[in-house]
């Protein structure tokens, strides 16, 4: 295993909005699943097939799952993202190169994190709204964008990691 060079990096003030933002939308899911708790009927949706229609369903308590799912990995990345020199680079990071490629890495998973945050939040939302009756299918078309994001995220990101080099 190569030896890379292990910096202390401060948080940049991109990556500390990201992180503001989605400790944002992560304490507001939580506040709006408190709040609209006692409205929920006692049978859900718990699953959306291809088509955006619901095809799974289960009790109101299995609401509570998706938002502690969204903090585990909001942690867990964030715990990563302290430890750049750890993740898998395309070539050699050597003193020269390390500060680019950790920085850029570390911006990565911010954004990264941010939008798995805020798709998160997003089927959440939906999940409720349609326990009410008040949306016959989940978006796909905003939920296809969603996914979009994360994908150019990472393309741009490779690309941006290339050139770094």
């Amino acid at each position: 295993m190569e030896k890379r060079p292990v910096f202390i990096l401060s948080k940049t003030s991109t990556e500390k909005i990201l992180d503001g933002f989605s400790v944002l939308v992560i304490l507001s899911t939580f506040a709006y699943l408190a709040y609209v708790w006692p409205l929920m009927p006692e049978r859900i949706p718990t699953h959306m097939n291809g088509q955006g229609k619901e095809d799974g369903w289960g009790n109101k308590y299995s609401l509570i799952l998706l938002p502690v799912m969204t903090l585990i990995l909001y942690i867990g990345l964030t715990v990563l993202s302290k430890y750049p020199h750890t993740f898998n680079y395309p070539y050699k990071i050597t003193n020269e190169n390390a500060t680019r490629q950790y920085v850029n890495a570390r911006l990565f998973m911010h954004c990264l994190k941010m939008l798995i945050v805020v798709m998160f939040g997003f089927v959440e939302w939906t999940l409720i709204q349609i326990a009410w009756g008040n949306s016959g299918a989940l978006n796909i078309w905003i939920f296809s964008i969603v996914l979009l994001f994360i994908l150019g995220t990472i393309i741009f990101f490779v690309i941006r990691s290339i050139k770094l080099k």
